[in-house]
């Protein structure tokens, strides 16, 4: 029986087993490194993305670039999860994510090569990125409340990458002042959602404002309703503006012209009981979640009570946020405390669509940013990048730590963490110098993309950090010098290293501890 082999997988299920698996997962993940390493920093390249019906996107934005990739490997998609992850939950830093977890796998495979274990591996792995995020805590700036020129540093620094940077200074004020506007103490970030941005092709990038209100992408309900209501009482409301129909079939027997112009009057009683409550109210402008019928909307044109109908849950949310209304079910029970206000809303047309524009909002926590420019495609890159500086500078402003980005604080970690390795025995300090290693892999990137001599840049730059004094010196890839960074303006939030760290040391354990993949075939 010993030399007789068990099969107990079904016929036709591949199976990949010990170093060839991990090698197989390791390539593919590295492969997705490659595709997106050369965009990193101020002087990346871009990516075309051509999708199957044609269409072109031509961005240097990592997040995008792995949200459009076809991938099969299971491994791969996980290191794009990865990226994803820390895009919702810092909004920049995927392509230093992916770069990072691919060195550390990358490295690992040169250890597994040697006959090392992957425990000994991805224990030192461990130790490595528990240090990491000590030292980060230990040296990352603490800002103090009145720090707009730090948020402003910040926010220039995430577009330095980005196709708006000739722009920085504009969009890093203009991007300030929105997030201001809707901060909301230790979770601004999940508020960034309220600040909406509406694109408006026409015009150039410099044209584009801070509105104090939001747009809604709607037209009013009746073209005889006015263009502008000034001093607006808006009342929010989720109520089916029409004669109600009886929810089972029925008949009404009119045998007399008399009895016909009973039921007319009846119907347009409904409807009159309603715009009395309207009113009486003072109310100018109402936004419904619901419908609301040709003839009522007739009935408000007529008495210059401007509305618009069918409106979405995340804005009418928006709306009643910018000017502090209640949302109401019940009509009847409407009051003035339910209204908002707004000094002016404004129906008009931006390219080919129709907005409402609520301006003039008192303390509004919903804002916009009306985005112009020449071409759609300009729009629609710009705007992903303004998303991105506002997440950065939300994250700072719920964390108040940062620290010098163009690679200061990676040469700075894996100075430290070279040195922790020595304090290590066993083959774990093999781990802990790999990870210090991948490290840095990101300074090395940027120094790459930039065009300059990668080992003479790379020396300088491990020489530079010869005392704790000069943990931020980085490179400056502008100007291709080698400065304390932070003095620069050069900076990033801190939590953006933390969960590149976490996140890229937790993804390379998880593969390194596979050793076997089996495939089930379809049948």
């Amino acid at each position: 029986m010993s030399g007789v082999p068990i099969i107990i997988l079904k016929e036709g299920t591949e199976e990949t087993r010990e170093k060839e698996a991990r090698k197989q997962n390791i390539s593919a993940m590295v492969a997705i490194a490659e595709a997106v390493r050369s965009t990193l920093g101020p002087k990346g390249m871009s990516k075309m993305l051509v999708d199957s019906m044609g269409d072109v996107t031509i961005t240097n934005d990592g997040a995008e670039i792995l949200k459009n990739l076809d991938i099969e490997n299971i491994s791969a998609n996980m290191m794009v999860n990865v990226a994803k992850s820390i895009d919702d939950d810092i909004g920049d830093g995927t392509t230093s994510a992916v770069i990072f977890s691919a060195a550390l796998l990358d490295n690992a495979l040169d250890l597994i090569e040697q006959d090392i274990h992957p425990k000994p591996i991805t224990h030192g792995y461990k130790l490595a990125a528990d240090k990491s995020l000590e030292i980060i805590k230990e040296i990352a700036v603490k800002i103090p409340e009145d720090s707009d020129e730090i948020l402003m540093n910040a926010a220039k620094t995430a577009m330095n990458a980005k196709d708006i940077s000739p722009l920085k200074e504009f969009f890093a004020d203009l991007a300030l002042k929105a997030v201001k506007q809707i901060a909301d103490d230790g979770n601004t970030f999940g508020k960034v959602a309220n600040v909406k941005i509406v694109k408006a092709p026409g015009k150039s990038l410099k044209d584009s404002e801070l509105i104090n209100g939001v747009y809604i992408q709607k037209e009013k309900v009746n073209t005889m309703m006015p263009e502008v209501i000034k001093d607006a009482k808006v009342a929010v409301i989720r109520r089916k503006l029409d004669v109600k129909k009886t929810e089972f079939d029925a008949q009404v027997r009119i045998t007399s012209p008399t009895e016909i112009q009973r039921f007319l009057d009846q119907e347009e009683k409904i409807l009159l009981d309603y715009m009395k409550i309207f009113k009486d109210l003072g109310v100018n402008m109402i936004v419904n979640s619901s419908d609301i019928s040709d003839k009522f909307g007739a009935f408000l044109a007529r008495d210059g009570i401007a509305a618009i109908k069918n409106v979405g849950e995340s804005d009418y949310k928006s709306i009643l946020k910018a000017v502090d209304a209640k949302l109401v079910d019940d009509l009847t029970s409407l009051s003035s405390d339910d209204l908002g206000f707004a000094e002016k809303v404004l129906f008009e047309k931006l390219g080919d669509d129709n907005y409402t524009l609520f301006s003039g909002c008192k303390n509004p926590k919903s804002v916009s940013i009306l985005l112009k420019g020449g071409l759609d495609k300009i729009l629609s890159t710009a705007e992903v990048s303004l998303h991105d500086v506002l997440s950065v500078i939300a994250k700072i402003m719920d964390t108040k730590a940062v620290v010098a980005g163009g690679g200061a604080i990676h040469m700075e970690l894996s100075k430290r963490i070279k040195a922790y390795a020595n304090e290590i025995g066993g083959k774990e300090q093999l781990a802990v110098s790999a990870f210090a290693l991948a490290l840095e892999e990101i300074p090395k990137t940027l120094i790459r993309n930039a065009g300059l001599e990668e080992i003479e840049k790379l020396t300088e730059l491990r020489a530079a950090h010869k005392t704790d004094a000069d943990k931020w010196i980085g490179i400056d890839t502008i100007t291709n010098t080698i400065e304390d960074n932070f003095k620069k303006g050069i900076i990033e939030p801190a939590e953006l290293l933390n969960h590149i760290i976490k996140s890229g040391s937790e993804l390379a354990n998880l593969i390194l501890r596979i050793d076997r993949i089996i495939s089930a075939k379809g049948t």
